[in-house]
């Protein structure tokens, strides 16, 4: 005699606190919705250091937490419209790899409108420990669009609109996946103060719109937000100007 499994549209309680344990978990380690620059590669074959001190608001009913993140990285030009960029998240180590590829690009770095895409993907593991969550690894793929508003001294204001889908798995306790879409949206400013050091400071808004369990459908309801305000400092990302060569001028006196 064959048995089947009942799927319900709405998932088990103890499932779903623990989904939404982990992930807030995740959120408040690391997890974060920072565009950390401007919204056009850094220049071909330059380096660039960023560092972002970050104080991030998790609400997912109840008291929401408030607490401090930091996130350090790197960003490496490969060409004229794109580069690569690493970063480390902390207090709990969470990583990320991301690209922004330019779509449009301003001549001048003073005036006009840069887009660019920044695709990525991170990973968090969350140790859990007490009664009500599990030890999870958590993937997220991200896909911000930036939009740049250049003005003078090279200073551009940038507004990110970025969609997450983060994937939570429990391999000790064999649990089902479970999946959550998010958006976000930030508005940042990039302020050159030298010509190898900028301040980027940043506001950004998330919300879950969508959660998934494998094996009981999906949920509409599924709450969550996070604002999260950086200040981003960055070191480098532009290559050195070029030298230019100047003819001397010949001297025509005769020469005994």
């Amino acid at each position: 005699m064959k048995t089947h499994r009942r799927r319900s549209a709405t998932w088990p309680a103890s499932a779903l606190v623990a989904v939404l344990l982990g992930l807030t978990t995740a959120a408040t380690s690391g997890c974060s919705v920072a565009t950390l620059g401007a919204a056009r590669p850094v220049d071909m074959g330059s380096h660039q250091v960023v560092i972002a001190p970050s104080m991030v608001r998790i609400a997912r009913g109840g008291s929401p937490y408030i607490g401090p993140q930091l996130e350090i990285g790197e960003r490496y030009g490969v060409s004229k419209k794109a580069d690569i960029g690493v970063r480390l998240w902390l207090p709990m180590p969470g990583y990320v790899v991301d690209s922004r590829i330019a779509l449009r690009r301003s001549a001048d770095p003073n005036s006009g409108l840069d887009i660019a895409l920044q695709p990525g993907t991170s990973y968090l593991y969350v140790p859990g420990g007490d009664a009500n969550s599990s030890p999870l690894h958590i993937a997220t793929l991200a896909l911000p669009v930036l939009f740049g508003l250049n003005f003078g001294g090279g200073r551009q204001l940038v507004l990110g609109a970025k969609l997450l889908d983060i994937l939570a798995v429990d391999t000790v306790n064999g649990a089902e996946p479970a999946n959550i879409l998010s958006a976000a949206a930030t508005v940042g400013l990039v302020w050159p103060i030298t010509d190898s050091f900028s301040v980027a400071p940043e506001l950004g808004v998330g919300a879950a719109l969508l959660g998934s369990l494998a094996g009981y459908g999906s949920d509409l309801g599924v709450s969550g937000t996070t604002v999260q305000f950086s200040l981003g400092l960055l070191l480098g990302g532009k290559a050195p100007a070029p030298m230019k060569c100047v003819a001397l001028p010949v001297d025509s006196t005769p020469q005994d």
